[in-house]
């Protein structure tokens, strides 16, 4: 449409300009010229008007009426018109009397005087001119022309007015179409570069020809350009790395406007959202705030303060920070930033921290006190009887012993733990192992009177292991099950399948309650819930235990009913050529 065309609005405005100009010009010049043949024919007939006065006051009166009416003839339809006296003529009378004071005067001076004026409808331009007489009244004069004899020359001179206005218009068409073309072409294209740059194409540049206002503005616009698409690619950058960042972080950040509805949400905030949602409403949404944070979102909102907050949600705890989030200005709240922490696993060990120190000062202080009581007794000479006195030496030295046990056992389980434990993995027999460990506990089977059990394979089987470490778990094991069995029966057997080995070391004591069974492998915990000394570890052999056995890429399971006894599995890998075996039992 041509008001959304620049090319039209400047073409229409230079030609509209030129037009009136034109039309001005032309109504002035018409004017003018019209002016220009009236004046001309009125000093046409003002001389014939001289020259016949001058002829009519000679001495012969009729010849020079003879010679004026020829000379008037020579004049195209002029007609020359006479009276002496002056009243002789009524038509000359009448318009000796529509004289204005000044045409009079000069009239009575002699001068010529000229008149416009119509007469039956046609308009006349006559000049009149006073013959003075000798002694007598003097006569009139005049000279008159139609004004239509004028018409021919006007309408010529007009078709050429108008010839050159229409030229000129064509000319200043053409002219005015060059002149808004090269003065839009920069601009078209710097709309086009722009609408590019908004489809996100900011490699667009507009072609600079000339130095003037427009070239200026087609530099400017390229700088633009150049300083827009560096922006946009840091901003790229930048967007990229910020969107990196909130992937790999394991909380979940959230961002909303002033209504709750979320802006922003990394991954782990949108798996967040959605259980949410549905736990709260039966449909997953991600769109906005769930009830749970809602609350908090208001007391932000309204107290315009970062707050933290901790919930259970699932049977995790979870910490909940979150912040007001201001306009650019910093003048007003634009929404808010919510970061979503799983704080479970620090609470656990937190828990386990303080539960280690309680335990540890536990452990320690037992054996202490015993020392110092059995010390104290010794330094006081409580008793002459040297027997006593070996006693409580005998008990000194086994707290000592016990103390010893207890802090070894936390060196291995720290060394262990934090992976610096080193192991002398070699490729061993393990039914070697079972048998040198079964024969140190047939004496104490005997002892207590329980029935126990040895069932290994009858050829070898190899694996890689640290003997020592894997001599240290049965035998840790096997004191369990024998400590917690005073009388019944105790199996320690293997069975090899599928590249295998499933050591299973099996009790038929008093068991363990199925609410403790997930924290049997933790530190320091112990089925004998007084903590008796006669039964009672240091707490930490289920947990070194378990360590050495992942260490060799294996695992250790427990079966347990409280009064039916506990089966402890070993499952470590093997290298063997068959799949099976027969197995000797020896029943000690």
């Amino acid at each position: 449409m041509i008001r959304n065309s620049v090319v039209a609005k400047l073409w229409l405005t230079i030609v509209g300009m030129v037009f009136l100009v034109l039309a001005l010009l032309s109504v002035l010049l018409q004017q003018f010229f019209n002016n220009y043949v009236v004046q001309r024919e009125t000093d046409q007939l003002t001389r014939m008007a001289i020259s016949v006065q001058a002829l009519m006051t000679g001495q012969n009166p009729q010849m020079a009426a003879a010679v004026a009416e020829q000379v008037a003839s020579d004049v195209q339809q002029a007609s020359l018109e006479y009276s002496i006296p002056l009243t002789a003529n009524a038509n000359l009378t009448k318009a000796y009397h529509s004289f204005t004071p000044d045409q009079l005067q000069k009239f009575m001076n002699g001068q010529p005087v000229s008149v416009r004026a119509k007469s039956s409808g046609t308009e006349y331009v006559s000049v009149y001119m006073m013959i003075p007489t000798v002694g007598g009244t003097p006569g009139i004069l005049s000279v008159s022309q139609k004004m239509s004899v004028l018409d021919a020359p006007a309408h010529q001179m007009r078709n050429l007015i108008l010839f050159a206005t229409a030229l000129g218009i064509v000319l200043a068409t053409g002219l005015a179409f060059v002149v808004s073309k090269n003065l839009s072409r920069p601009l078209l294209e710097m709309n086009r570069a722009a609408e590019e740059m908004a489809k996100g194409k900011f490699e667009q540049r507009v072609a600079v020809s000339t130095t003037d206002e427009v070239g200026r503005l087609g530099q400017t616009f390229n700088a633009v350009a150049e300083e827009l698409a560096k922006t946009i690619a840091q901003l790229s950058v930048e967007r990229d790395q910020l969107s990196s960042i909130l992937s790999s972080l394991q909380d979940g950040v959230i961002a909303t406007d002033m209504s709750g509805n979320v802006t922003l949400a990394n991954p782990p905030a949108l798996r967040l959202l959605r259980a949410m949602s549905v736990a709260e409403q039966g449909v997953a949404s991600m769109d906005r705030l769930p009830e749970r944070l809602m609350a908090l979102f208001s007391h932000v909102t309204e107290r315009v303060e970062p707050t933290v907050r901790e919930e259970m949600w699932e049977g995790r705890t979870m910490s909940i920070t979150m912040l007001p989030l201001y306009e650019v200005d910093g003048k007003g709240m634009r929404g808010t930033l919510a970061v979503l922490r799983d704080i479970t696993e620090e609470r656990r060990l937190d828990r386990l921290r303080k539960d280690f120190i309680a335990n540890v000062s536990h452990e320690l202080r037992t054996p202490l006190s015993m020392m110092q009581g059995y010390a104290e007794a010794l330094l006081d000479d409580i008793s002459e009887d040297p027997h006593m006195r070996t006693e409580l030496t005998e008990i000194i030295y086994d707290e000592t012993l016990r103390m010893k046990r207890l802090v070894n056992d936390l060196l291995n389980l720290a060394q262990l733990e934090s992976g610096q434990f080193q192991m002398n993995m070699a490729v061993v027999d393990f039914t070697l192992i079972m048998r040198r460990v079964g024969r140190k506990f047939q004496a104490m089977a005997q002892d207590s009177g329980v029935e126990f059990n040895l069932s290994v394979p009858q050829f070898a089987v190899f694996m890689m292991a640290d003997a020592d470490r894997i001599e240290q778990v049965f035998t840790n094991l096997l004191d369990n099950a024998f400590r917690h069995t005073p009388e019944g029966e105790i199996t320690f057997a293997a069975d090899i399948r599928n590249h295998y080995a499933y050591i299973r070391i099996s009790d038929t004591g008093g068991g363990i309650p199925e609410e403790d069974l997930p924290f049997i492998f933790e530190r320091f915990y112990k089925a004998d819930k007084a903590r008796t000394r006669s039964r009672s570890g240091t707490g930490l052999g289920l947990a070194i235990a378990r360590h050495i056995i992942v260490e060799h890429s294996g695992d250790i399971l427990v079966e347990s009913s409280l009064g039916h006894g506990t089966t402890f599995t070993v499952v470590l890998p093997v290298k063997m050529e068959n799949d099976s075996g027969k197995a000797e039992s020896d029943k000690e």
